[in-house]
């Protein structure tokens, strides 16, 4: 398996754990954030949007730019009425 996806699987996990513990209410939700979370940090790696500071970006992911992705579609996901 590839690096790059091995690194997106992590960071989309780890966000929506987080996001399921901060916000979950039920465990239908938990599938629902792991694709919000997955997604996000698809569209950061796919568009290749990069802030402009020098940080480490492992196997050509941009981690920060991944992350912050990721949480802004699971914070749409979060508000869905599921």
């Amino acid at each position: 398996m590839s690096p790059v996806i091995v690194l997106l699987l992590l960071i989309a996990t780890a966000s929506a754990a987080l996001a399921h513990l901060i916000w979950g209410r039920r465990l239908i939700q938990l599938p629902i954030f792991l694709l919000a979370a997955f997604a996000g940090c698809l569209l950061a790696y796919a568009s290749g949007v990069r802030l402009p500071l020098p940080l480490f970006t492992p196997a050509g992911v941009p981690v920060l730019e991944a992350v912050l992705a990721a949480w802004i579609l699971l914070i749409v996901a979060s508000r869905l009425r599921v």
